[in-house]
Parts: C-alpha cells; sequence; structure tokens
C-alpha cells in the first residue's frame, strides 16, 4: 500500500474519536448591558497625505454609570476631560449631548439593536433624551435596555 494510502485510511479511523468528545454545549442566556461609554468625535488639525482630507480624532468622554439590572436601566453622568494636544479648548466648548458616539458593553456573544429611534451604537447621536436598545443573548433571550445621559460636565 502507498504510503498516501495509509495516510487517508489513518486520518478516517481517528474522526470517530476526535468527534466522540464533542457535545452540545448551552448557550448563553444573560442579555445584560456591562459598561456604558461615549466618545467624541472631530477632524483633528493633521490631514491624509493621500486624501488630503482631515484626519479624525477620536476623545474618549469620562462615564460613571449606574446600572439597574432588574429594571434594565442604565443612568450615565459624562464628564468632558480637559484639553489637551489636538483636543484643543475650542473642540472641548464643541462637545455636546446631541453629538455624542456611544458604546455598549453586553453579556457574552449577545448583540444590541437600538429601538424607537435611537441611534445605533458607534454613530453620533442625540442622547438628550432616553435611548432605548434591545440585548440578544445567544439563546434567542430578550431584554430592552433605557439608557439616559443624565448630565454632560465639562
Amino acid at each position: 500500500m502507498k504510503l498516501l494510502n495509509i495516510k487517508w485510511v489513518l486520518i478516517l479511523l481517528c474522526i470517530p474519536f476526535m468527534t466522540a468528545c464533542w457535545e452540545d454545549l448551552p448557550a448563553y442566556e444573560d442579555a445584560e448591558i456591562t459598561k456604558v461609554g461615549f466618545y467624541y468625535r472631530f477632524a483633528g488639525p493633521e490631514t491624509d497625505p493621500v486624501t488630503d482630507e482631515p484626519i479624525i480624532v477620536e476623545k474618549e468622554l469620562s462615564c460613571s454609570y449606574n446600572i439597574n439590572s432588574e429594571a434594565a436601566t442604565v443612568d450615565v453622568d459624562v464628564t468632558v476631560p480637559e484639553a489637551n494636544g489636538s483636543f484643543t479648548e475650542t473642540e472641548r466648548n464643541n462637545v455636546s449631548i446631541t453629538k455624542l458616539w456611544g458604546y455598549v458593553n453586553v453579556s457574552t456573544a449577545a448583540k444590541v439593536e437600538p429601538v424607537d429611534g435611537s441611534p445605533k451604537l458607534g454613530t453620533p447621536g442625540d442622547w438628550s433624551s432616553p435611548r432605548k436598545y434591545k440585548v440578544i443573548a445567544a439563546n434567542g433571550n430578550t431584554k430592552v435596555w433605557t439608557i439616559t445621559v443624565k448630565s454632560l460636565n465639562k
């Protein structure tokens, strides 16, 4: 028997041993929000050498938040950091609750969808009123969360 044929026979004989330990694992069932944060984005002073377009600068804002899992609510206080580098005092003064980029951390393997016209996370949005998001767990459980920015402090 040729060496190539022997390799194929050995591979075929090993397949049942490799699949014998596979078992169905339960899907994650949590649909929780574990963190909320915001960024402010603006055109920086530098330009792209190829396109001559301004390079976008992203500044993370400080957030303190209170997560109430039972009520599915998150109350957030956002603080704008001091000006430094390309984040000038002028840009700092331009930060507004109506043009923030929001993000959330959720349970393992969960997905997030905006509800009732809320801005898609990772895009600019108006956070001047409460926003709703549906968190969908890996097993299909869902929970609609309300995120409210209580204050924007400069």
